[in-house]
């Protein structure tokens, strides 16, 4: 989708707006996206490789990811376990996959410090791709995008982490990093465009990885955000599915598992894609299963769809209520 894109720099003034002409709301989501090392050796200079099977993902009003490297030729590698980066170039395959936004508040973006991140903002305002949960200074980071559509005002947030840490670079007033995952900021962050938007999406990079179930302290945590006024959260980070609950009409896609994670992942697996439909005032979802096989994701059908469909179904057992009906 093609988006006509203001993009203000003077953050603290007014929130981000992009304009999106359209006769209905539907919005994507998925999981991880890692453009590098085994996706990288694979495709090598095929910017259309990853989408090729998915032309019908830019259909949607707004698509989005999470970007879990910076793309960036420069930079120094910062001391942890693994490092991801992707080339510059590679914001082509977004744009090819129709990505409206992305989110860069994880752990990922600022492997190659903060020049990689400098350049992956760059990189992402240049291809006219919105991104949230990190940025310049801390005001960058806790800023919404706020699409305009079909005369409703859609924000958009993301936040990682809970202090500093090998793989936590919170951003501050003068330096460069990602949103705090702390219920103080987060509040505050809502708190101060809630009345101007029909609807909130918070993105949270967050939990164990490898768990099927997310763990009491983040349905704690989800729901508490729920009270400060979102109607849709977004968990990456797992990198596996976890469930999908409804809490008081809500949704929370507690974990979207991986998408095309290309970083240190085997190369076949399946995942899914959330869907999120807006008719008036409510919102129902969906998830649309996915296989991906050398790092290119495709829709899956018959009782191959049917599998990963019953495995959120069971994820999502636990929950008082979920997306899924009971019998």
């Amino acid at each position: 989708m093609n988006l006509n894109t203001l993009i203000s720099l003077t953050f603290l003034v007014s929130p981000l707006f992009a304009k999106v002409d359209s006769t209905s709301i539907q919005l994507y989501f998925t999981g991880d996206v890692t453009l590098s090392n085994h996706f990288e050796r694979h495709v090598k200079d095929s910017t259309g490789y990853a989408f090729k099977k998915l032309k019908w993902f830019s259909e949607a009003d707004i698509s989005m990811i999470n970007l879990e490297n910076p793309l960036t030729a420069r930079g120094k590698k910062v001391e942890k376990a693994f490092n991801f980066r992707a080339k510059p170039n590679y914001a082509k395959i977004l744009v090819d996959g129709g990505i409206d936004i992305v989110t860069i508040a994880n752990n990922h973006i600022y492997d190659y410090g903060a020049e990689g991140l400098h350049d992956t903002i760059l990189k992402l305002v240049e291809n006219n791709i919105q991104y949230v949960g990190a940025g310049r200074n801390i005001y960058e980071a806790q800023h919404p995008v706020i699409f305009y559509i079909k005369g409703k005002k859609i924000a958009y947030y993301a936040f990682y982490g809970t202090h500093k840490h090998s793989d936590s670079y919170p951003a501050t007033e003068d330096s460069a990093g990602t949103a705090m995952r702390r219920l103080n900021i987060i509040k505050e962050s809502i708190g101060r465009f809630r009345s101007q938007v029909d609807f909130v999406i918070v993105n949270f990079h967050w939990g164990r990885e490898k768990a099927e179930y997310p763990g009491k302290d983040q349905i704690q945590f989800a729901h508490t955000v729920i009270g400060y006024g979102a109607d849709i959260i977004v968990g990456h980070h797992p990198h596996v599915l976890q469930g999908i609950e409804k809490y008081k009409g809500k949704i929370i896609a507690y974990s979207l598992g991986n998408f095309i994670f290309g970083g240190n992942s085997r190369k076949s697996y399946k995942t899914a894609i959330l869907e999120i439909n807006i008719s008036g005032n409510d919102v129902e979802a969906s998830i649309i299963p996915i296989q991906v096989n050398y790092w290119q994701p495709f829709r899956l059908e018959g009782a191959e769809a049917k599998s990963v469909l019953n495995l959120v179904e069971k994820l999502s057992e636990n929950f008082d209520e979920s997306i899924f009906e009971k019998e």
